[in-house]
């Protein structure tokens, strides 16, 4: 299992800084949201030539990138469609390999009963489905990312979605985190899917409490790994079992450290664990 690190607690740093941090702090990967690239090559900085260039000139490797759409709206199927091809393709040239897939906005916390979130995810599965297939037929791995405040929250939804679409074309990238605010074991999770976990994000956060319901800026509660409340042994233990996975991503949302503390404090707690704990 190699270490990545996530863009997002960098993401007030020029992306060159981000690099150098990684290749510092030793990890063997970097991961980008699709997002972020487009607003990159907008303003001139990187396109995606240019970023994996400059990845690759400090001996890494671009793991994955998250991509979001809005899959579950019937009249972006045509668009997303063509975002997916040029986008593989593109992935394809660079070497990326994988492709971490966000689930689109609102669901429970906009108010929707889970009922109407069901029949969103019924246009979801069809659209991303014959996406996901672009991917695949180049030679990238699709992963579902669950997320909370989004359409693919809970675990019915989770599953919803999972059960519907074969294993070939999609697996999946847990969240460590947002399978907890969802109210999940996040190690039971893992264990219930574990043959379709190649890709995972470890996130931690702080112990939380819900009004109405809801957990209210939760990004702020996220924390470096091991000072949390996510049993992170049992989790890596279950994912070293497998044999399966080629990437974990250290991720997290906000900190009032310096990032690079921040990283360097979870890129220690989960190399010694992966040592230590045994399958």
């Amino acid at each position: 299992m190699k270490l990545s690190i996530e863009r997002l607690i960098f993401i007030r740093r020029p992306v060159v800084e981000f690099l150098e941090c990684a290749k510092a702090l030793g990890f063997e990967g970097v991961e980008f949201a699709e997002f972020e690239l487009q607003r990159l090559t907008k303003d001139g900085g990187f396109d995606h030539s240019t970023l994996f260039h400059a990845v690759k000139n400090q001996g890494l490797t671009v793991s994955g990138i998250y991509w979001s759409a809005d899959f579950h709206k019937r009249e972006e199927r045509n668009n997303i469609l063509y975002q997916a091809a040029r986008l593989a393709e593109t992935y394809r040239r660079v070497g990326c390999e994988n492709v971490i897939i966000g689930p689109p906005g609102g669901g429970l916390s906009a108010g929707l009963s889970q009922d109407q979130v069901l029949q969103l995810l019924d246009q979801l599965v069809k659209t991303l489905a014959e996406a996901l297939k672009v991917f695949v037929d180049n030679g990238i791995k699709p992963s579902l990312h669950n997320h909370y405040d989004t359409l693919i929250e809970t675990q019915t939804e989770l599953e919803y979605v999972l059960s519907r679409i074969e294993p070939e074309l999609l697996g999946f990238c847990p969240d460590t985190a947002h399978l907890a605010l969802a109210g999940m074991d996040p190690a039971k999770v893992i264990e219930r899917y574990l043959d379709r976990i190649t890709y995972a994000h470890l996130k931690d956060i702080k112990p939380f409490t819900k009004r109405a319901g809801r957990v209210e800026k939760w990004y702020e509660l996220t924390t470096e790994l091991g000072s949390g409340i996510i049993d992170f042994p049992r989790i890596i233990s279950l994912l070293k079992y497998s044999g399966l996975v080629e990437w974990l991503v250290v991720e997290q949302d906000f900190s009032e450290k310096d990032p690079v503390y921040s990283a360097r404090e979870s890129r220690d707690y989960i190399t010694t664990l992966i040592k230590c704990v045994k399958s």
